[in-house]
């Protein structure tokens, strides 16, 4: 009887064990990679264009297992934050990105999003110093069983540290990443998955 029950015990946790591998991201994920980032503020002169922009591109170079050996395959997103420069500010918003094709061999689906975080500074420009929040959400059905991973990553850009660009006489001021910083890594931490 004492070793039925240590079997059905070691078995009990040899499953949680199993479970709780298709919960964490197995092995070490690679930073996640911003290949692009400029921002641009309009000069606000009468009949000019009033809105700001921020543009991102962000790779995911991670294969991340899945479950029943699939795995959640990289990805790479097309990111764009509009507002009304003189009336808004784009902080707090969740804007979706653009993740192209898919691969075609791969059942995994991938999608980004953008949130423009303020940054504690001095700063008055939300163009010139703030955070970026990226979350890939990727799903998977393999035989029936679905699975996804929500993970989630922030950097901190600003002017002087890993951007550079100009302001012109009429007040248009447009910013990048510096080429030496490029591309900038973001460590992503899982969210949530099943």
């Amino acid at each position: 009887m004492r070793n039925l029950k240590f079997f059905a015990l070691a078995s009990l946790f040899a499953l949680g064990r199993s479970s709780e591998q298709h919960q964490q991201p197995q092995g070490d994920l690679k930073p996640w990679e911003v290949t692009r980032l400029s921002t641009y503020s309009p000069s606000g002169r009468p009949g000019s264009s009033p809105l700001a922009h921020l543009w991102a591109t962000i790779a995911n170079p991670n294969s991340i297992p899945a479950g029943s050996g699939a795995s959640f395959e990289p990805s790479k997103a097309n990111c764009t934050v509009d507002w009304t420069w003189s009336t808004e500010e784009p902080y707090g918003r969740t804007v979706s990105c653009t993740t192209g094709n898919q691969t075609a061999i791969s059942d995994s689906i991938s999608k980004w999003t953008i949130e423009i975080i303020k940054a504690n500074s001095n700063y008055s420009s939300p163009t010139e110093d703030f955070d970026v929040k990226f979350t890939l959400t990727a799903n998977l059905t393999v035989n029936g069983e679905d699975y996804y991973k929500v993970l989630a990553g922030t950097q901190h850009f600003a002017v002087g540290e890993n951007m550079r660009g100009t302001c012109g006489g009429s007040g248009l001021c447009s910013w990048g990443l510096m080429d030496e910083s490029n591309p900038v890594l973001i460590e992503p931490t899982l969210v949530a998955s099943s």
